[in-house]
């Protein structure tokens, strides 16, 4: 939509949620029309986004079905929303004249209130998710009637239609690094999935005053040369007080320290890259790449963010060097590489590989970086790779788990705590409540 046409029309809420859901889909307003069996044109769907025109309520059940918006809707909520929102009432009744005592009730929790109204005061709380400035309780309060769902919700289509206003994604907060290369339609649905993503990641960290601040270990400073990628990757591992050991789970790491991780499927040509949601840090996976590249992709994104690459010669390739040092030390190397340029077994990288969850390929040319292993014994290995056919899949598997964990632990954690219900923890996680339900399984 061009800018005559914004100014003409200007965009309603609906229009850009169903803009939103669409793109996130990875869809054209032609391949829209397709899903919905010919249903409505593509103009049809294009004067929806513009604001012309209202779907019926047949069109936009089917909508909602082909992109699954259900998931994503408000679902009746637990009694900690309902205290959360009674202390608000009391403490601002102005703003809600309206409400009846029987919308009032008030749930004596120990400590959870308190925190609630000592949180809601302070600076620092990510009320910005909600898009409520800090310290306006009166303005969180609001958000919170409309985003949670504490309105009546009335029939089923006014339902929906409110839930697709509340929830467009600001997508103008999204900054990936510069370089990233993916097309415009690639680019737009990974844009509207992180953000949708991390709205729900900040608004479950708000509910459970859980949030984690980012702090760059290292103070991102300069790295022009191998020999300062190395030692800021040393100096990375020192900070997070890593030791010389294996990282079991990567991307549980980079969450537990403050860098949002979101994991995805079916983005064509993507399999990597970091950015900021406004000043939330995040590095985006495909998961469709075994365990032992994802890690690497990972470490590579954590370099960007750590690292000053802008006077290095080659960013990216100073990227590959720090994951590299980053997720396998010269101490690990050491003790299989010596003495110095001794011939390599594919025994000895496939125990490097189990331990490290790092690809023998970058096992080789690590050890090659640091001197352990000759030019004449790369060589020889990229020749073995390609004439056995290597390149894609390794004789040596990667067993470990690489997963993000922190957001489906806090999902978990609001479920069994009763601070959220099932139903409303599972439009959070993306799944239905039975699906979480197994998940969580028996709670003590």
């Amino acid at each position: 939509m061009d800018h005559e046409q914004r100014h003409k029309h200007p965009e309603t809420p609906f229009g850009a949620r169903l803009r939103a859901a669409r793109k996130m889909a990875g869809l054209s307003m032609e391949d829209l029309s397709a899903r919905l069996d010919g249903a409505v044109t593509k103009q049809a769907i294009s004067k929806y986004e513009q604001g012309r025109m209202m779907p019926s309520p047949e069109v936009l059940e089917k909508l909602v079905k082909v992109l699954k918006i259900a998931t994503w809707g408000a679902s009746p909520l637990g009694s900690a929303d309902e205290e959360i929102r009674s202390s608000l009432l009391n403490e601002s009744p102005a703003l809600f004249r309206g409400a009846s005592e029987a919308e009032r009730p008030m749930f004596r929790r120990a400590g959870f209130l308190s925190h609630l109204r000592r949180k809601a005061k302070e600076p620092e709380m990510e009320i910005r998710a909600l898009n409520a400035p800090p310290s306006s309780e009166a303005i969180f309060a609001r958000r919170l009637m409309r985003d949670e769902g504490l309105e009546p919700l009335g029939e089923r289509r006014a339902r929906t239609l409110r839930d697709w206003q509340t929830s467009a994604a600001p997508l103008d907060r999204i900054r990936f690094r510069t370089g990233e290369r993916l097309s415009a339609k690639a680019e737009a649905a990974l844009k509207y999935r992180i953000a949708g993503h991390l709205d729900k990641y900040l608004e479950l960290e708000s509910i459970l005053g859980q949030s984690v601040r980012f702090e760059n270990p290292i103070g991102r400073r300069p790295a022009r040369s191998r020999e300062e990628v190395e030692s800021a990757a040393a100096r990375a591992r020192e900070c997070w007080e890593l030791g010389a050991g294996p990282i079991v789970n990567l991307l549980g790491l980079l969450e537990d320290r403050g860098i949002k991780v979101y994991e995805t499927r079916g983005i064509e040509g993507f399999e990597g890259l970091s950015g900021r949601y406004g000043e939330v840090v995040f590095i985006a996976v495909s998961l469709e790449f075994p365990a032992d590249r994802i890690r690497f992709t990972a470490a590579h994104e954590l370099g960007h963010l750590l690292c000053d690459f802008d006077a290095a010669e080659s960013p990216e390739g100073e990227c590959h060097a720090f994951g590299a040092a980053f997720l396998l030390p010269r101490a690990a190397l050491e003790k299989v590489f010596t003495p110095s340029r001794r011939k390599v077994t594919l025994g000895d990288l496939a125990e490097i590989k189990e331990s490290f969850g790092v690809s023998l390929q970058a096992i080789m040319y690590r050890a090659h970086a640091l001197g352990f292993v000759s030019d004449r014994q790369l060589r020889a290995f990229r020749e073995t790779l390609k004439i056995k056919n290597w390149q894609v899949t390794e004789p040596v598997a990667y067993e470990g788990k690489e997963h993000a964990t922190r957001f489906r632990r806090l999902v978990h954690y609001a479920v069994a705590a009763d601070i959220l219900d099932v139903e409303r923890a599972a439009g959070l996680a993306g799944v239905t409540a039975d699906e979480l339900k197994k998940e969580i399984g028996d709670i003590f």
